[in-house]
């Protein structure tokens, strides 16, 4: 008992000693710009702009309330928004799938299996895009970039603007112009970026092939692996992909 008074002095001058060290780190740390106008839905002009072209397509809007589309059939491509025209005006009725750089995920794969299980689709057509941002960066730099700060990092190389010649991904250049608020990346558990490291016709043939031999998607469903130029707007397609996720009867044990 006579220890025990003896320590716990000391343990509570340690348990303070850490808790000064504590709020001294966060006194050190490098603030924000503090003048900085931050968004939210009372100032934010694409909100505005959204709500408002939404009242005048109300007015014309035609009531949809079958959720089975008229085509059989899911896209699933990239987050980029210059694929937003190719998308709307040449595959409508279709699912469609969007993700940072049309990779096949495990979210992905949940989404798949609904659509055909539940919603009836007979077909899926990946489409990765030319100039896509998943070439323009490493694991390692993203990570980096994470540790280094928060805020926006802005692109001061491009590389691959184009199909070809194709240019590593480390040939681009990052940098943050902020070192606000940088952190761990793999805090909770790493990302993996899926990243596009070998070209697209790599990448398109690795997630045709994700998708065909997943225990869980069908044989009798035909994937089509293609590239969308954002140049010409051309769909190119890339032959061993669609070989690889051609449709073959589906065998069922008795």
């Amino acid at each position: 008992m006579k220890k025990l008074r003896l320590l716990l002095p000391l343990l509570i001058f340690g348990i303070v000693a850490v808790c000064d060290d504590d709020v001294t780190r966060k006194k050190h740390l490098e603030p924000c710009n503090k003048h900085e106008e931050v968004i939210n839905a009372d100032n934010s002009e694409f909100l505005a702009q959204t709500l408002a072209a939404d009242d005048i397509f109300e007015e014309t809007y035609v009531p949809q309330p079958d959720m089975f589309p008229t085509k059989k059939a899911a896209i699933i491509t990239c987050m980029d928004y210059r694929l937003n025209d190719f998308l709307s005006t040449v595959t409508p009725g279709t699912y469609i799938l969007r993700n940072a750089g049309g990779r096949v995920t495990e979210d992905w794969i949940r989404s798949i299996i609904i659509l055909y299980k539940l919603l009836g689709i007979e077909e899926i057509m990946l489409i990765q895009h030319t100039d896509c941002g998943m070439q323009k960066f490493t694991e390692h730099v993203m990570n980096k970039l994470l540790r280094g700060s928060l805020v926006k990092a802005t692109l001061v190389k491009n590389c691959n603007t184009t199909l070809c010649p194709l240019q590593p991904n480390s040939a681009c250049k990052w940098i943050n112009t902020s070192s606000c608020c940088g952190t761990n990346p793999c805090k909770g558990g790493c990302i993996d970026w899926r990243t596009i490291n070998h070209g697209l016709f790599d990448s398109v043939l690795e997630d045709v092939k994700a998708i065909r031999n997943h225990p869980l998607i069908p044989s009798n469903i035909p994937i089509y692996g293609y590239i969308f130029d954002v140049l010409t707007g051309d769909l190119i397609p890339v032959p061993k992909a669609i070989k690889a996720g051609r449709a073959k009867p589906l065998y069922c044990k008795k």
